[in-house]
């Protein structure tokens, strides 16, 4: 028997434009469409979020949700230092196939609260991450990471079985980090099997040095001798490219994942994300992981990316509320090749997330999309629904226990303390 529901707000952000008084329609797990009469429609049970507004779910296409319980252990530090001496030591000491699954529920839960229904993961435990994407309903690409141990890599890979909610990517980390031929093999793995590849590219100016002097190019040169612009990937961060990179990265429909607050507290440097947008590059919204952030408020990312670009272009109308939101929603769903997703609109799955009006700092309402991005906070968004199915109700994550997990990692943390 099908599931009819007609979900009422205040406003509704159906293709990409603003809807008062509407209600939301769906069947199941699937948009049936929009409407404000609803007397037409009554086989569909009503559910109404008043002084509300319903929004698409947010994208996070960069993520390393498995760090989740080292989020705070090593901060104030330049890249490279924090992952040489603090963060891969840590990791050898404490990875397990258990760590990471808590770890990533941690994260999920996190995201959940600012109105994430999709993340794409770059970490290890692939399986175990993919069980806590699966326990908590929500979408996930899950990664499996390569630094030298491709063969591994692709032997479990080939064992990955995707589902409804939870698809499958490959991850060299970076070019400074994985050789030149393993980036190839990862490449051709990710086209002959028509999955995400997911690295990260050109974040610092040590990369930058790095790569020139092992391979006298630069680091979007050489990714794009490797393949990887020629198939479905997603490059993350992007922050040192000149003109010659951009129009290498336009003209081969290139898709980035900006993460400014991670960018900003590595000292990373500032991406000229509104001259990639310009030049056509797809543009989607990552946070990057809790150990380089620290948070993962998509909500707060949006406000730091649309504040900061038009400060960096000294131009108030670079990077508008509406675009910063299709970044994260749209955009995303672009980057990750998952075509159902990302917006409201009929035919589309049904993952969106209920936005408050009720506290002090939204009210008035004039313009939702604009209180979204520079006025809201998580704790505005009462209700996640995935899949046509809630993942939090009145703030209440549904799928999992949160208390356990908080435990968890209080626990674990106890042994990075130790040193």
């Amino acid at each position: 028997m099908m599931n009819k529901m007609a979900f009422y707000s205040d406003f509704i952000y159906y293709n990409n434009e603003i809807h008062n008084n509407s209600y939301l329609l769906v069947t199941d797990n699937i948009i049936d469409g929009i409407s404000n009469n609803i007397e037409s429609y009554p086989d569909y049970k009503i559910k109404k979020f008043n002084n509300s507004a319903i929004f698409p779910g947010l994208i996070n296409t960069h993520n390393h949700l498995g760090m989740g319980i080292m989020r705070g252990y090593a901060d104030d530090l330049p890249l490279m230092t924090w992952l040489n001496n603090y963060i891969w030591p840590a990791e050898r000491k404490i990875l397990s196939g258990e760590f990471v699954y808590y770890s990533t529920l941690l994260s999920i839960a996190e995201s959940i609260r600012s109105g994430v229904t999709c993340i794409n993961d770059m970490y290890f435990f692939a399986f175990d991450t993919k069980r806590a994407f699966e326990k908590a309903g929500i979408r996930g690409v899950v990664g499996f990471g390569v630094l030298e141990n491709f063969n591994k890599a692709f032997k479990a890979a080939d064992k990955f079985e995707e589902t409804e909610l939870v698809s499958l990517s490959i991850c060299p980390h970076a070019l400074y980090t994985v050789p030149f031929d393993i980036m190839k093999q990862c490449c051709s793995y990710a086209q002959k099997r028509n999955i995400l590849l997911h690295t990260h590219l050109a974040e610092t100016l040590d990369e930058e040095r790095q790569i020139l002097e092992r391979y006298n190019k630069r680091p979007v040169e050489l990714m794009y001798e490797t393949g990887a612009f020629d198939i479905n990937s997603v490059f993350a961060h992007c922050v040192h490219v000149n003109d010659d990179d951009i129009k290498i990265m336009a003209d081969k429909k290139v898709n980035v994942s900006h993460c400014i607050e991670s960018n900003l507290k590595l000292a990373s440097g500032f991406s000229p994300v509104k001259k990639m947008l310009d030049a056509g590059i797809n543009i989607s919204i990552g946070t990057d992981g809790v150990c380089s952030n620290n948070d993962l408020s998509m909500i707060g990312e949006m406000s730091t990316v649309s504040k900061f670009h038009k400060a960096f272009n000294m131009d108030a109308t670079a990077l508008s509320a509406e675009t910063v939101l299709q970044m994260a929603s749209s955009y995303g769903a672009k980057a990750l090749n998952l075509q159902n997703i990302g917006i409201l609109n009929k035919g589309m799955k049904a993952d969106f997330f209920i936005l408050s009006f009720n506290a002090v700092h939204l009210t008035p309402v004039y313009n939702p999309v604009s209180h979204l991005v520079y006025a809201a906070k998580d704790n505005d968004i009462t209700d996640v629904y995935v899949n046509g199915s809630p993942v939090m109700q009145d703030r209440k994550l549904i799928n999992f226990d949160e208390e356990e997990i908080k435990n968890y990692a209080k626990e674990k943390a106890k042994i990075l303390l130790k040193g």
